[in-house]
C-alpha cells in the first residue's frame, strides 16, 4: 500500500507542476505577444472598441488624430494585436490604461477638423477608411467657439 500511496502522491505533484507550468507558459506567451505588438509599427496608437455591444475595434492614431484601421476581434488578433489589448478595450473602451477613448471619455479630436463624440467613433472610422470623407466629416461637431467643422 505504501508504494501505491507514494505513486498517487507523485502523480498529484506531477499534475500540480504541470498546471503551474501551463500557467507560466500562458503568462509568458501573453507577455511575448505584448512585446511583439509594442515593436510592430502597424500597431502603434490606440486600439479602441466602438461600443460595448459591438465586435468592432478601431485603431486610432494619436499623432494624426484619425483612424488607422477597423477590425473585428478575430481579425484584430490575426492582424497582430494581442488578446490582452482587446480584453482591455472590452473592459475600458481602450487598449491603454488612462488613455483617451475610455467609455467615460467624451470623444476625440479628429484631424483638427472637429470633435468626434465617442458614440460616433465606429461609424466615423468606417466611413473615413472607406474613403467617404464627407460622410465621415458629417459626423463631427465644430470645435467650441466655431460654427462649422473644418473641411
Amino acid at each position: 500500500m505504501t508504494d501505491t500511496a507514494e505513486l498517487i502522491a507523485d502523480l498529484e505533484r506531477a499534475r500540480s507542476i504541470a498546471v503551474a507550468l501551463e500557467q507560466e507558459n500562458a503568462k509568458l506567451t501573453e507577455e511575448l505577444a505584448e512585446l511583439k505588438a509594442a515593436n510592430d509599427p502597424r500597431l502603434r496608437g490606440l486600439l479602441v472598441k466602438a461600443a460595448p455591444d459591438k465586435d468592432l475595434y478601431i485603431g486610432w492614431s494619436m499623432v494624426c488624430d484619425g483612424p488607422t484601421g477597423v477590425w473585428s476581434r478575430e481579425t484584430a488578433i490575426e492582424y497582430g494585436f494581442p488578446p490582452s489589448w482587446l480584453d482591455r478595450a472590452d473592459g475600458t473602451g481602450t487598449s491603454l490604461d488612462d488613455a483617451p477613448g475610455s467609455w467615460a471619455g467624451g470623444g476625440f479630436v479628429a484631424e483638427q477638423r472637429g470633435w468626434l463624440k465617442r458614440e460616433r467613433l465606429g461609424d466615423y472610422a468606417v466611413e473615413y477608411l472607406h474613403g467617404d470623407r464627407q460622410a465621415a466629416y458629417g459626423l463631427l461637431e465644430p470645435f467650441e467657439g466655431e460654427t462649422e467643422v473644418r473641411r
